[in-house]
């Protein structure tokens, strides 16, 4: 065992010691607190392990720490003291059985709830007390650690760290603190201290499916429009959809008062770069039309020509079938849908998969919604190919590159979702990169995927900055500076940077 890793056992071993000490006055409240605190801790745990695909070796041993610490085991304790890191053997041992620990104690539970914040709330809100405050604090710092153990940081830690922050900061209504103890397994870690069976991989563990009560349309039809009013940009869409709600709320009553009303094809074709939101806002539409009651689901299936098109005669047109069953009573998006008409002309597969789609079109008009994206002068040659496709394609979309503004605002969205914030002088240089990419774009600009993209790579950046450090706060590990931004980008194509539409 090397030196640094040495280290990194004692840095967690002392950090847990200092987490347990934080919460001896929560301790003190109700014996029932402890078995609370560990299940919460093995949840923090596994979602560190999941970001990193497993628990390892340092952050088992934290987890026996505490375990011991709380439990007042002293022969863990000693194990994890003395033998973690020089007995390689039994350091196998313990980690083995500590993994077990951690999968028996979120048996059955949902790994992303955690239960004490909301007991801690609901016991302060009775006693007049303040121990969340520090708990919370405690087990965030403890999970930042966790998170540091092997020496570095990765952008899905970073995620990690955030989503662990987010489940510190959400409550349940609780009548009394004591309904919470519900949420403890009524099995012990006690009785599962013989099992030395191996355990399954962590990023296997899942909570069991539970099946929400359905949503009211009017709720649903109010967050849609409300995400989609919330997206940066994109003013002519969003009037565009508004006109179309508005319309067809109108239909909707006409048509329940027994009037005619005019026919209508929700068919779509979203025109524009790549990078500016189209799937996003198709997924969005799904939602509206649902609440509107015009499709039973709203969701959103997503193909391209690869998805439509097989390599053999007959295929192609089962799997068209396919996706258009899996999406009906929804929307089917289709990125870069002119891929399917050849260049040269002629007949090919993808000609047979748009006379398959055209078919259900027509025989599921009333369950399913299509639409068809990509750069606008190739989605107009593509609709204006084919006489089927014009009659049933008639709304069109246009998405335009967003500005340097824009994408400055779509970046701090990003940090504000991930709990970043950048340094007025990280923005200034940011706002400058922005500029120049946007000056220098051309028909495969990023956008909003080069945003992403851009974002990842500044975290991973700050993530090293930060690894050489002993002692992580909050502040540190919010903060952007300008030395974390890949000026570097300015010397690729705008087209290099790739994400999410």
């Amino acid at each position: 065992m090397d030196f640094r890793q040495v280290v990194n056992y004692r840095l967690v071993r002392q950090e847990a010691t200092d987490l347990v000490n934080a919460l001896v006055p929560v301790l003190s409240i109700d014996p029932k607190f402890a078995d609370l605190v560990l299940m919460d801790l093995a949840k923090v745990l596994i979602i560190c392990g999941r970001s990193n695909q497993g628990i390892d070796s340092a952050e088992l041993l934290a987890f026996l720490v505490v375990y011991a610490l709380v439990k007042k085991d002293q022969d863990k304790l000693n194990a994890a003291l003395n033998r973690w890191e020089f007995a390689e053997d039994e350091r196998r041992k313990y980690e083995k059985s500590t993994l077990q620990l951690l999968l028996d104690l979120t048996k059955d539970r949902s790994v992303d709830e955690l239960v004490l914040p909301s007991v801690l709330r609901q016991y302060d809100a009775e006693r007049g007390t303040n121990y969340l405050e520090s708990a919370v604090h405690g087990i965030y710092k403890f999970a930042q650690v966790v998170t540091k153990a092997d020496g570095t940081v990765t952008m899905q830690e970073m995620e990690a760290l955030s989503k662990i922050w987010q489940m510190l900061h959400t409550y349940k209504s609780l009548p009394r603190y004591q309904d919470g103890f519900d949420h403890i397994p009524t099995s012990t870690l006690e009785q599962t201290k013989a099992n030395e069976q191996t355990a399954s991989p962590v990023a296997e563990t899942s909570s069991a499916a539970v099946t929400p009560p359905a949503e009211d349309p009017a709720v649903i039809l109010e967050k849609a429009l409300a995400a989609l009013n919330d997206l940066v940009g994109l003013d002519n869409i969003k009037e565009e959809v508004k006109t179309l709600t508005n319309f067809l709320k109108v239909q909707k009553i006409r048509t329940e008062r027994g009037l005619a009303q005019t026919s209508v094809s929700l068919h779509s074709v979203f025109c524009g770069p790549p990078g500016t939101g189209k799937t996003t806002v198709a997924r969005l539409m799904g939602q509206i039309f649902h609440g509107l009651g015009f499709l039973k689901k709203g969701h959103l299936v997503e193909t391209d020509r690869a998805g439509m098109v097989a390599g053999y005669i007959g295929q192609t047109s089962k799997k068209v079938d396919d996706l258009v069953n899996s999406a009906l009573d929804g929307v089917l998006f289709i990125d870069e849908a002119y891929s399917l008409v050849p260049e040269e002309g002629g007949r090919d597969f993808g000609q047979e998969a748009i006379d398959a789609l055209l078919k259900r079109m027509e025989d599921n008009r009333d369950r399913l919604v299509v639409i068809v994206a990509g750069y606008t002068d190739e989605m107009v040659s593509f609709i204006e190919s084919n006489p089927g496709l014009k009659s049933r394609f008639n709304r069109y979309f246009y998405f335009n590159d967003y500005k340097p503004e824009e994408l400055l605002a779509i970046f701090e969205k990003l940090c504000e979702k991930s709990h970043f914030k950048l340094t007025p002088d990280a923005r200034t240089q940011l706002q400058k990169l922005f500029e120049e990419l946007y000056l220098n774009r051309d028909r495969s600009f990023g956008n909003a995927r080069m945003v992403r993209n851009l974002f990842e790579k500044t975290i991973e950046r700050q993530a090293n900055r930060l690894a050489v450090l002993s002692d992580l706060s909050d502040e540190l590990l919010t903060t952007l500076l300008p030395e974390d931004i890949p000026m570097a980008a300015l010397k690729f194509q705008t087209g290099a940077w790739t994400g999410d539409r």
